[in-house]
């Protein structure tokens, strides 16, 4: 095992075994990443993983805790804000759905758009730590749009949060596309134009609510 350094060593264990399984997962991938290579990462031994979590499977979910908890906040205040106005607006509320996430750390917000785009059993966890707000996100759309059918809500709401972790999951891909199509953008722009499209999806129109009751609405 290789030696770590005195401040990577300084930090608990547990701390350097989420941010080595965040930094890890994201690259890779949760099922291409070994406890072995975590290990490796943190500077550390597999008993230590063990003993702190107990299993990979719950590791997993450490890590999806980690950050989510700051992201939950934020998003809270902007959902606090929102419920309390007299005219909550679609942008609003893709602020409250975008913000929180492009303000949080690059990797684990690709370890979570991996996650959606897989469709790794791991998405449980994270639609669980979201529950609750999707609920208070659903009821605040249902005042902006009061045409649209409740299924077709919640369909948007999943649709619009899917976007986001894709879209800033990947800015550096995101620049690339837009590169190519000889519309440079930098970090901040993309996030206003995802804004842009994010309300544009909330904010559709009623005639195109035909999904089936009860679909789109585990986020």
């Amino acid at each position: 095992m290789a030696t770590g350094t005195a401040d990577q060593t300084a930090v608990p264990t547990e701390q350097r075994l989420v941010a080595a399984a965040e930094k890890l997962f994201a690259q890779k991938g949760i099922d291409a990443v070994s406890l072995r290579a975590i290990m490796a990462e943190a500077d550390t031994n597999v008993a230590s993983v063990h003993y702190h979590f107990g299993s990979k499977d719950a590791l997993v979910k450490a890590v999806i805790a980690h950050r989510g908890r700051e992201i939950a906040r934020q998003r809270g205040r902007l959902l606090d804000a929102l419920e309390t106005a007299p005219d909550p607006t679609a942008r609003r509320l893709a602020e409250a759905v975008v913000r929180p996430i492009a303000d949080a750390d690059a990797a684990w917000v690709r370890f979570i758009s991996g996650i959606i785009a897989t469709g790794h059993p791991a998405m449980k966890t994270v639609a669980r730590g979201f529950a609750h707000q999707g609920r208070r996100s659903t009821a605040l759309l249902a005042r902006i749009c009061p045409a649209v059918p409740p299924a077709t809500i919640r369909f948007r709401l999943a649709q619009a949060m899917t976007l986001a972790f894709h879209v800033l999951g990947d800015l550096d891909n995101a620049q690339g596309i837009l590169a190519l199509s000889g519309a440079p953008s930098t970090p901040d722009q993309i996030v206003e134009q995802l804004l842009d499209v994010i309300t544009a999806i909330l904010a559709g129109p009623p005639e195109q609510g035909h999904l089936h009751a009860g679909s789109g609405d585990r986020l």
